[in-house]
């Protein structure tokens, strides 16, 4: 039994070590958004949750160096360090406008439970000038997106580490983590299959996300390629 329990944990712990990483310029946007964003809505109100890893920042780079030239990308790691940056918004319809709830019911709403652990925002006034500077950039931005929507969208910083100051929260690890607002709660399931090549059905050669293991069609073992 106890060997039987080992080579379990081994293969759950190895399971996305066999799939083929994707570079940069190859991961599709849309996908790996689906990755880390969550909506849900229920009656009028509408919650966003977002999780925006550097990763992220690096495959727009990709795509357009000359919009994103990579002396951004360094800096916007040398202005993060450790951190994670999470973006929310809560609210309801109201006729034709958003209603978002304040920041400060945010603030105290939102947390990231990793390993058993959970996590609170770090405070605005220990934030670094560099990310208040970001946030100035950043909150625009969405305002002009997503209009009402992105007014009222709220930045936060977490500090989730490791003994050594690393940041924990690697989108190509096996650990997953759940952001939630109050009472929804969304888990974020690593690593991100949009970062990996597709697996294939070893019948008709379907392809699907790097995370499923067998074809929910046939039931077969699925291939990594």
């Amino acid at each position: 039994m106890k060997n039987f329990l080992f080579l379990l944990i081994l293969t759950l712990t190895f399971s996305a070590v066999g799939q083929s990483k994707l570079e940069f310029n190859q991961v599709d946007q849309n996908k790996l958004l689906k990755d880390i964003v969550y909506t849900h809505s229920g009656d009028t109100q509408l919650t966003l949750l977002y999780w925006f890893p550097e990763i992220y920042w690096e495959v727009m780079a990709a795509k357009d160096p000359k919009s994103i030239p990579p002396e951004v990308i360094t800096q916007l790691k040398q202005m993060l360090g450790n951190k994670s940056i999470f973006f929310a918004v809560q609210g309801k319809m109201n006729g034709g406008s958003f209603e978002a709830k304040e920041d400060s019911y945010l603030r105290n709403n939102v947390s990231v439970v990793f390993n058993g652990k959970t996590y609170k925002p770090i405070a605005d006034a220990k934030l670094s000038e560099d990310l208040k500077m970001l946030n100035s950039y950043l909150k625009p931005m969405f305002s002009r997106m997503l209009g009402d929507m992105g007014s009222g969208m709220s930045i936060f910083y977490f500090e989730i580490t490791d003994p050594q100051g690393e940041n924990l929260l690697d989108p190509y690890s096996n650990i997953d983590f759940t952001l939630g607002l109050g009472s929804i709660k969304n888990s974020f399931h690593l690593p991100l299959p949009s970062l990996f090549k597709d697996s294939k059905c070893s019948n008709d050669g379907e392809l699907f996300p790097a995370n499923y293991e067998f074809c929910p069609y046939h039931g077969s073992k699925l291939i990594s390629q």
